[in-house]
């Protein structure tokens, strides 16, 4: 019996587009043996000119996606090219032809997953998209399959691998921001423009996913509070290792009686949390659920080794189903839901990290403990860092567990008074 041949086409041949390449050129005998089924690369497409000692033996290479995806010879479309504009008009086109896709494109789900699942559905057709979160980690597979039977109450993760290293960096050699960027971006694991990773727009598009999924319903992105690691310094390191704790981005989504707590942010972490033993471009997710307890998924978030990984997984249990004639869309929770998530407007209280940055005159800290008690605020701790110029003096206070909006107006007033140099940096601390 002649093995079926499941023929590939593969969008954006870049650095994952080429690794997804690579594994199935690599591990074709081995890919066949284990799924009854044969993948083929027969077409790639890159803006840019391939080059042919870069072209899978056999595949033609093509400036356009549309040249692409008219082809006989494609029967699964792979997107890797990133964006939301001609991305989303890829996978339209690719589904309305009735091919089905595989997408690595956390930021296009996050913002069209809801457009892109109806119209998959009513193809019956399925969108593979593993790849769109924590790389070669397969927690949406997880979430999805392996805790159907279990409420979940919590996902929560460092599901970025850039801002990562860069923070571990900072903590492991004592240097400032800008130096582990420019270090990161020399290794390849920034960007030139870093903004998406520092930022923590890339975390929030992840968790936005998991979130839906975890939680089975409908989430817009933009309603998900972020904030980026642009503004942690090497004092804050400093700070946090007195305090027997470090830094990370923690992207949460947490169900509570209140409704969702949602966020992207820096929080420090104690040295003994999993959390941070988390360390370079790993990631880590972690899930609570009232039957499984707490799980912790960590590997290889980044890079087209692992992303590519779990792209050929995906491509491997569609093309089984291409094979057998056997197509189906998958029923998303989350992204094929009426329900809107409630987002919880009374947050619970939690311990909070605040350093300033001042220019050094008389009675700085009384003012600030002033406000500070104004809101029935305890204060837990305050260090002064010695030896700083005097135009530019940095103090930290810990506070005990408060809401969030309280420490806000706390911080909103701080941040108005004349000795300011720049705004308090917050940071949440873990519980």
């Amino acid at each position: 019996m002649t093995m079926k041949q499941v023929r590939v086409g593969i969008v954006g041949f870049g650095t994952v587009g080429r690794a997804t390449a690579d594994i199935i050129v690599k591990h074709a005998d081995l890919i066949a043996h284990r799924s009854g089924v044969r993948l083929v690369v027969t077409a790639v497409c890159r803006r840019s000119s391939v080059q042919p000692q870069d072209t899978p033996a056999g595949a033609c290479a093509v400036a356009d996606w549309r040249r692409l995806l008219k082809d006989p010879n494609v029967d699964v479309v792979v997107e890797t090219m990133g964006g939301t504009g001609e991305s989303l008009e890829l996978l339209r086109s690719s589904l309305e032809q009735g091919k089905p896709v595989v997408t690595a494109n956390k930021n296009l789900l996050a913002e069209h997953g809801d457009e892109l699942f109806r119209l998959a559905a009513s193809h019956n057709l399925p969108i593979g998209f593993e790849a769109s979160v924590a790389g070669g980690i397969p927690i949406l597979r997880v979430i999805h399959e392996s805790t159907a039977g279990d409420r979940l109450r919590s996902v929560h993760g460092i599901l970025n691998g850039t801002a990562n290293y860069i923070l571990t960096q900072m903590e492991s050699r004592g240097i400032e921001f800008a130096e582990a960027l420019s270090e990161a971006q020399a290794a390849g694991f920034a960007e030139a423009d870093p903004s998406f990773d520092i930022d923590g727009q890339d975390a929030r598009d992840k968790l936005c996913i998991l979130a839906r999924m975890a939680f089975e319903g409908r989430l817009d992105v933009a309603h998900i509070p972020t904030c980026g690691i642009r503004h942690v310094r090497a004092i804050d390191i400093h700070s946090a290792t007195r305090l027997d704790s470090t830094i990370r981005l923690v992207g949460s989504a947490e169900q509570t009686d209140a409704g969702l707590e949602v966020s992207v942010r820096p929080w420090l972490v104690s040295r003994r949390s999993m959390l941070a033993k988390v360390e370079g471009v790993n990631n880590a997710v972690f899930l609570v659920g009232d039957k499984i307890g707490t799980q912790m998924f960590y590997g290889r978030g980044a890079g087209g080794d692992a992303t590519g990984s779990a792209v050929v997984s995906d491509l491997i249990e569609i093309a089984r189903d291409f094979a057998a004639g056997q197509m189906n869309a998958k029923n998303i929770s989350g992204f094929l839901s009426s329900r809107e998530l409630v987002l919880s407007d009374r947050p619970k209280p939690a311990s909070w990290y605040l350093r300033l940055t001042v220019k050094d005159q008389r009675g700085i800290v009384a003012r600030v403990a002033e406000v500070i008690a104004r809101e029935a605020i305890n204060i837990d701790s305050l260090e002064q860092e010695p030896h700083l110029p005097k135009d530019r003096v940095s103090f930290v206070i810990t506070v005990e567990p408060v809401s969030e909006p309280v420490i806000r107006r706390a911080v909103d007033t701080i941040n108005g008074f004349d000795f300011m140099v720049e705004p308090v940096l917050l940071l949440r601390m873990e519980e």
